[in-house]
């Protein structure tokens, strides 16, 4: 799939799912799924602090997740945004730590993060189980010994800002989820203040606010700790008591803001942003809340309306009506329950007027006529998948617990919630769809595009929710300062390490020439199939790229004898997930399922691939989708950039080109059937099955499914293209929009080349999580972006390395030069062998973690066979050792010159172009089409 394309795969059909399932259905309804509940133990430590334990020796992993119990509801009067900006001062340096939390974090191998929401805020690490003493220490140095001090303060609000801007207002639909539905679903709850606050408010914060903010809420009595993976029992409850229940309860009350709010009445809201290419309807309920035995109801009316392909909103509005081109749902977390939200895209040519009518229709469906049986345990399997996907790592499951026990106070909430989907009847999804979706409490949102907006209009104007929120007392404490090195407490050492085995590799040929590569990889009952076809976009032709985005869609909408909807209610039945894209180099076919159900979900995926109908009525449906999805890519300004990229890196050639109208349109029914019968075959495909079947049931499970697939005559292999090696300075006008993106590549070598393991070293060291040169120089020291990094990209034929950030719109050309400068510090701060150990480490314990979920593995398989790399390539990858500093700065000095960068700048030039082509004379600025601009 284009990273820079999201390919919309939905399925059509007008048939009811009761009379497809008895015209149609040739087994017995799969038997709904079992989730094994999550095994635990408990303790309260004598501050109060409340510790999980879920223990995994099949893991060489270990994660600490931590709930505080204070979110968004929680900010004081003024400060919207605060418990979010404190979240991210919690990894800043303490006492101990002077450089800071995540550099600990990484120097134990592991990966962090955190997220805010209306509640509480969590925070996670995950690293090797032989960490875990210095994992506790370090979750007790922070909450006791936190260093806010004005230079963390004022950086980190620099990256909250920069944060709000990226996620809200430079994205088209960003402010209906972050502004509009808080701001108009609820009156008088905390819940409606702006999610993530506002740039106001965070302007007004004061050093001394946020020292009164982590004394009154990051304490011992306020937190849920969630210990899973592999550990020692006894060693964790000794570790705890010294680390985490010897800090000090204060005796000061928790400071909370009590109000519940009151009913909203139905009311219609017009509102405006900034360019927002279609129009938008969202209707928004008051959801239940957490602990409400409704909620399972919610849960399986946002699936049968918006889970896959299948769902009712996908097939009614998107492919029969052709009114919209996107659905989202939000039904996200909340002790009070939040807005329960339907979002409706239009499609191009549409009315709001259109799509209203029918959601209203759809909703009024739901709540006049019980769901078919049949469509409901679909529905249940989907979501069974689901769990069963999110317990698969030792992190998921920790997460499942935690979010119910900071909820809730009930550590089962999440398994409670399965009991009551599995017990949920027709006549009780009807139930809650009328208690709850009632037309006279709903709220309806028009979203149009600001020029729009009628004179003088302020309708869509937030409330004043300046005076919501609790009020907390100055701190007491005296703030902590950095001890001198001759005072500071050191972090615990490691135990032995506990060895982290790689998944078994094993592979074979099917006489008909299909590449069978097999990975098991895991116990938990999961399996994921990926048939990777060799040719991709690079095999679209001149004048038609985009071609095989639609042949792979189009193979979704009926193969095999099935319809869409039948492929895809099919597939949810089996409690599985099913996608189809064109990569740089392949085509890629995908489904994931529980191991009870992957023979009947490869049956399906084998006739997608092999027996595509390719229905001429549904060609135009398609073709409209990755438009609208084009549309929505061309208003923000890092899928802009991305999209610009291509012909500045490659030109002409095949790697070069990206779907657009003119393309897209150019593309007709025998064009896609010429390239499945090209292309689509098996002496020129790769299947891989990871996951927990054995490698023989699995070599069985492809003879089976694909051992009947013909072979053909394979396509002559031409060039895709290679990187320019000349600099080049593209700039991309968007007027108005409210940040830069800023994309810096430089030719390479890839996965193939023997210096390939020392650039990834190079890449790690450049633009590697935290610890990244780029997010240490952008974000830590400026607080000029969100995030920066940096990636490789190894294709069939060509490989680049790829600097990214985006910031605010007046930073643009000192990013360009922050990135630039960065490179260049290679030549003057060689790699070094700690520096290459320690980023050799990130890179290992990365890879484990997403070789963890069978789906993560299938994934990065994916990519070794699409690229043309060795299957040994895991191992390597996977390997904490580190090529020699010579090697790293060998392979630095070949292949990583600035000189040959592209540079690609995306946004509102007028602020930053000219000085960008002061640095740059031969500076290209054109629109979003391509097209030069003076």
């Amino acid at each position: 799939m284009r990273r820079f394309l999201t390919v919309l795969l939905l399925a059509a059909s007008p048939l009811s799912f009761a009379s497809v399932a008895a015209a149609e259905s040739e087994t017995t309804a799969p038997r709904l799924l079992e989730v094994p509940r999550l095994d635990f133990t408990k303790r309260v430590l004598a501050n109060g602090a409340t510790l999980y334990a879920i223990r995994d020796t099949g893991t060489a992993t270990v994660s600490i997740n931590i709930w505080y119990d204070v979110g968004q509801r929680d900010d004081p009067p003024g400060r919207g945004g605060f418990a979010h900006l404190f979240e991210h001062l919690m990894f800043k340096t303490t006492r101990n730590l002077p450089g800071g939390v995540l550099e600990a974090v990484n120097a134990m191998g592991g990966n962090s993060n955190a997220s805010t929401l209306f509640d509480y805020t969590d925070y996670y690490i995950t690293a090797p189980a032989n960490q875990l003493e210095g994992m506790l220490w370090l979750e007790g140095e922070r909450m006791r010994n936190l260093v806010i001090d004005e230079k963390s303060f004022h950086s980190e609000r620099d990256v909250v800002k920069e944060e709000l801007r990226q996620r809200i207002l430079s994205k088209p639909y960003g402010r209906i989820l972050y502004m509009l539905l808080p701001a108009f679903t609820f009156d008088g709850h905390p819940y409606a203040r702006p999610i993530g606050g506002t740039i106001a408010d965070l302007d007004q914060a004061k050093l001394a606010d946020v020292q009164a903010f982590h004394e009154a809420y990051y304490r011992p009595d306020n937190a849920v700790f969630v210990v899973s993976g592999n550990f020692d029992p006894a060693k964790l409850d000794v570790w705890a008591d010294r680390y985490l229940g010897s800090i000090p309860r204060p005796d000061r009350a928790i400071p909370r803001d009590p109000a519940k709010g009151r009913p909203v009445v139905a009311r219609t809201i017009d509102a405006y942003a900034p360019n927002v290419p279609l129009p938008a309807v969202a209707f928004a309920w008051r959801a239940p809340f957490a602990a409400d035995a409704d909620a399972a109801g919610i849960d399986l009316i946002e699936a049968v309306l918006t889970r896959g392909a299948a769902s009712r909103l996908r097939r009614y509005l998107v492919d029969e009506k052709g009114v919209a081109s996107e659905i989202t749902s939000y039904n996200l977390p909340a002790r009070d329950g939040h807005a329960f939200a339907l979002v409706v895209t239009l499609a191009e040519g549409r009315e709001i007027a259109d799509a209203d009518a029918a959601l209203g229709a759809e909703i009024a469906r739901l709540r006049d006529t019980p769901l078919a049986a049949e469509e409901l345990d679909a529905v249940k399997n989907g979501l069974f998948g689901d769990a069963l996907a999110r317990r698969e790592t030792a992190r998921g499951r920790a997460y499942e617990l935690g979010g119910g026990a900071a909820l809730t106070s009930d550590p089962g909430l999440a398994d409670a919630r399965l009991d009551a989907i599995r017990r949920m009847t027709p006549a009780a999804v009807q139930r809650v769809a009328k208690k709850w979706l009632d037309d006279g409490k709903r709220v309806t949102l028009r979203y149009r595009d600001e020029s729009q907006r009628p004179p003088g209009y302020a309708g869509d104007a937030s409330p004043d929710v300046s005076k919501m929120g609790p009020t907390i007392p100055p701190a007491s404490q005296p703030p902590v300062a950095i001890a001198s090195e001759g005072a500071r407490e050191a972090r615990p050492e490691p135990a032995e390490a506990v060895p982290s085995a790689l998944p078994t590799l094993a592979e074979r040929r099917l006489t008909n020439g299909l590449r069978v590569v097999v990975a098991q990889s895991s116990k938990v009952p999961l399996a994921s199939v990926r048939l990777v076809i060799d040719g991709g976009d690079a095999a679209d032709p001149a004048g038609q790229a985009g071609r095989g985005d639609i042949a792979a869609a189009l193979a979704l909408k009926g193969a095999g004898g099935r319809s869409a909807e039948r492929i895809a209610s099919e597939i949810a039945a089996l409690g599985g997930t099913i996608g189809a894209g064109s990569d740089a180099d392949a085509t890629v076919f995908s489904v994931n399922a529980p191991t009870a159900n992957i023979e009947a979900a490869a049956r399906i995926l084998a006739d997608v691939a092999t027996r595509p109908d390719f229905a001429a009525d549904a060609l135009d449906g398609v073709r409209s989708q990755q438009l609208s999805a084009i549309a929505v890519a061309t208003k923000q300004p890092m899928q802009t950039a991305l999209r610009a990229l291509p012909a500045a890196l490659f030109g002409k050639a095949p790697y070069g080109a990206v779907p657009t109208a003119t393309s897209l349109g150019a593309v007709t029914q025998d064009d896609v059937a010429a390239a499945q019968r090209e292309t689509w075959i098996p002496n020129a495909a790769t299947l891989i099955v990871t996951g927990a079947l054995t490698p023989d049931a699995a070599f069985a499970l492809a003879e089976r499914s694909f051992g009947s697939w013909k072979a053909g005559k394979a396509p002559t292999a031409t060039p895709r293209g290679t990187v320019s090696t000349s600099p080049h300075v593209v700039a991309v006008d968007m007027p108005g929009v409210a940040q830069a993106a800023v994309i810096v590549a430089l030719p390479t070598a890839g996965r193939r080349d023997a210096d390939w393991p020392s650039l990834r070293i190079a890449n790690a060291a450049l633009g590697g999580g935290f610890q990244g040169w780029l997010t240490q120089e952008i974000r830590v020291k400026r607080g000029l972006t969100y995030g920066a990094g940096s990636l490789l990209d190894s294709r069939r034929d060509a490989a680049y390395l790829m600097a990214v950030t985006q910031t605010k719109t007046a930073s643009a050309n000192e990013v360009v030069g922050l990135i630039l400068d960065q490179i260049g510090r290679f030549g003057r701060e060689p790699v070094d062998a700690g520096r290459a150990g320690e980023r050799a480490t990130y890179l290992a314990n990365g890879l484990s973690g997403q070789n963890e979920r069978a789906a993560g593995l299938a994934d990065y398989l994916v990519t070794l066979i699409s690229s043309g790399a060795a299957l040994d390539t895991l191992a390597a990858e996977r390997s904490p050792l580190a090529p020699s500093p010579e090697r790293i700065a060998a392979a630095i000095e070949a292949h990583l010159r600035a000189d040959q960068a592209t540079i690609v700048v995306a946004g509102d030039s007028k602020q930053w172009v000219g000085a960008l082509r002061e640095r740059f004379p031969t500076l290209e600025l054109v629109d979003i089409d391509g097209k030069s601009l003076p």
